[in-house]
């Protein structure tokens, strides 16, 4: 049975070294010779502890011990759009071809989501078209907020209507948390509820803006198990349903709840029973992909793959989690 990891991420090593010890933020520190912790605003954002964060070779190993057969590579945050303008275009294109060219070498065993420079529209445009047509990436990646500016802002439709047009899933990951100053005052870590409830309010804001109804080919990958979106939808609706949201100019044709349903497909790093057999009934095992979060503390391939064993599905609905919807939504071949 063929399994395909979606929720993943490598650090190119030119990428590690560029923002090794760079003044301001994102920057790096070094922790020993083979570990790491990346900074944005003296906050930890992630943390690197094993080679195959980094090393490829390493990775593959990992990969075959727990009978990953393939995996959907992106960079995760800090990326490219905390540097200034003209540095992260030049950046997203070089991490781009670093991930092409890890995927022609290994051949069958990577796809990769794209890294745009969100802070330069035009740029980010032109990459995508890039990437897309020069580079065959699968997705895109976009973070729950773009240093701080809402993900549902007009400048970034013009992305969705690319996705849209090319078939492209957008995977919604985290960044440090609009509530960062929030977390700090309460002394809670940011991998706690900072980064869940950010891609929830992310998501959420895509279908009350009104995103996925102008773009309703747009398909989304929401980040671990879907945030906390799937264990709240009575209160989403009942904010339209009670004319809670006209109050906030909001107005919808239809439910919120059937916009995440129809578009939104999320990955199962969660590991909790309970919670992946909620995620399941309210979206359908259509809607769920495999994802492992490696090669983060919180993440793990065993972890992921135990937890799709525990679920008891049945084999065609395990086929679908661990690769045919990943299939059918990047356009993998058998």
């Amino acid at each position: 049975m063929k399994i395909i990891d979606v929720h993943n991420h490598l650090f190119p090593p030119a990428w590690i070294d560029h923002l090794d010890g760079r003044p301001g933020s994102p920057t790096l520190k070094r922790t020993g010779p083979k570990t790491m912790i990346f900074y944005y605003a003296d906050r930890p954002l992630s943390h690197v502890h094993k080679e195959g964060h980094y090393d490829v070779d390493a990775r593959l190993q990992d990969m075959d011990e727990y009978g990953i057969d393939t995996q959907i590579l992106s960079l995760t945050t800090p990326s490219v759009e905390f540097l200034p303008a003209r540095e992260g275009v030049v950046w997203a294109a070089k991490i781009n071809d670093m991930f092409a060219e890890t995927c022609r070498k290994h051949e069958g065993r990577f796809h990769a989501f794209a890294t745009l420079p969100f802070q330069q529209p035009k740029a980010c445009v032109k990459e995508l078209e890039r990437a897309y047509k020069d580079l065959k990436v699968k997705g895109i990646t976009i973070f729950s907020n773009i240093v701080g500016k809402p993900i549902y802002s007009p400048q970034f439709y013009p992305i969705y209507e690319m996705a849209e047009e090319y078939g492209l899933p957008i995977f919604v990951h985290p960044a440090p948390p609009i509530t960062t100053e929030v977390l700090k005052k309460v002394n809670m870590p940011t991998s706690l509820y900072g980064f869940i409830l950010d891609t929830t309010m992310a998501v959420s804001g895509l279908i009350f803006s009104g995103v996925f109804e102008r773009f309703p080919g747009l398909k989304v990958i929401h980040a671990h198990l879907g945030g906390v979106f799937p264990y709240m939808v009575g209160r989403i609706n009942g904010i339209f349903t009670d004319g809670i949201a006209i109050e906030w100019g909001y107005s919808l044709p239809k439910p919120p709840s059937v916009y995440y349903q129809e578009q939104v497909y999320v990955d199962c790093v969660s590991f909790h029973i309970p919670a992946l057999h909620c995620a399941i009934e309210f979206l359908g095992i259509d809607h769920i992909l495999l994802g492992t979060d490696y090669p983060h503390p919180l993440g793990g391939a065993e972890q992921a793959i135990q937890s799709v064993k525990d679920l008891r599905l049945s084999q065609e609905d395990m086929e679908k989690l661990l690769s045919g919807n990943a299939m059918r939504l990047m356009g993998l071949e058998e």
